[in-house]
């Protein structure tokens, strides 16, 4: 994605496991169990897109959808 929108996009793993992430991210931990979401989580702009997939081609219109809204 870097190659495609350069420094205008950050792309984050996060595992919730790790006791730091486990404490930062508690609500999300915490709603995603409550949903039966499974994991891995996506978000994009900060909002949850996706849940159970991390494929490129899944992740990348929502990307390009979030540019456009811009």
């Amino acid at each position: 994605m870097k190659a495609q929108f350069g420094e205008s996009v950050e792309v984050e793993y996060l595992d919730l496991a790790d006791p730091e992430n486990e404490l930062k991210f508690a609500g999300v931990a915490t709603m995603a169990e409550e949903q039966n979401l499974a994991y891995p989580l996506v978000a994009v702009g900060g909002k949850l897109k996706l849940s159970g997939s991390v494929q490129y081609y899944h992740v990348l219109p929502l990307v390009e959808e979030a540019f456009a809204e811009d």
